[in-house]
């Protein structure tokens, strides 16, 4: 009995969805190669070969997937704000709550993200990206001041506002890259703790300093890691 076309596209579409999927997860795959290749030899001193190599294929096959090192580096750069945005929807339980997503992306990605913190500030290719990651911190510690409310318009915000997330956003970053680095797993929660400490000691000053209108009140530890 001969198909219709409609019943060609149904058995097609399958397929189609399943290669797509497994394009994504070989795109993924060489990207976490690469990541670890650019850690080892330095954004400027990896070369595509050695991607390739690292990842057991030709360079044909990889240029197939990234045009240029360039491209790579940004596609890198890209799933890593993609997996820290995704956490970002979900409620705020608590101090050291942000941070727990935040280490659970960074985890999940990890050279991507060391790389994205430490190196992407230095090349003006990258800037965006570098960028959009310290924007994203901004505007949860933005939204920390003022929480339970939503931050002010910009033009209401106090002119000192920048000047008191800049080093806090360095600290958030910096502190995240460190553990996801050199920290124990097992300690994770200390780690968590402690940035929630900083975070709320942060705040108080910083709504002091700023002259805030801000709530104040004994806002719970996030405890979600030590639930059993």
């Amino acid at each position: 009995m001969t198909k219709t076309l409609a019943d060609a596209a149904d058995d097609a579409e399958p397929n189609t969805a399943l290669r797509t999927a497994r394009e994504a997860e070989r795109r993924e795959a060489f990207m976490r190669v690469a990541a670890g290749v650019f850690r080892q030899h330095g954004l400027a001193g990896a070369t595509m070969e050695q991607v390739a190599a690292a990842a057991g294929v030709t360079k044909v096959v990889l240029y197939r997937r990234f045009p240029s090192k360039d491209a790579l580096i940004q596609g890198i750069f890209a799933e890593t704000l993609r997996r820290l945005n995704n956490q970002d929807g979900k409620p705020w339980r608590g101090y050291g709550g942000g941070m727990r997503k935040s280490l659970a992306a960074a985890r999940s990605f990890q050279d991507g993200f060391i790389l994205l913190v430490r190196h992407g500030g230095q090349n003006p290719a990258y800037h965006a990206a570098h960028a959009a990651l310290r924007r994203r911190t901004g505007q949860r510690l933005r939204g920390l001041l003022w929480y339970p409310e939503a931050p002010p318009p910009r033009d209401q915000r106090p002119a000192l506002l920048e000047l008191a997330l800049e080093p806090m956003i360095s600290f958030c970053n910096d502190a995240l890259a460190y553990w996801v680095e050199r920290g124990d797993p097992s300690r994770d929660e200390l780690f968590i703790r402690w940035c929630g400490q900083m975070m709320r000691a942060w705040r108080h000053n910083a709504a002091e300093l700023l002259n805030l209108d801000s709530p104040e009140q004994e806002w719970p530890f996030d405890t979600e890691g030590l639930t059993p």
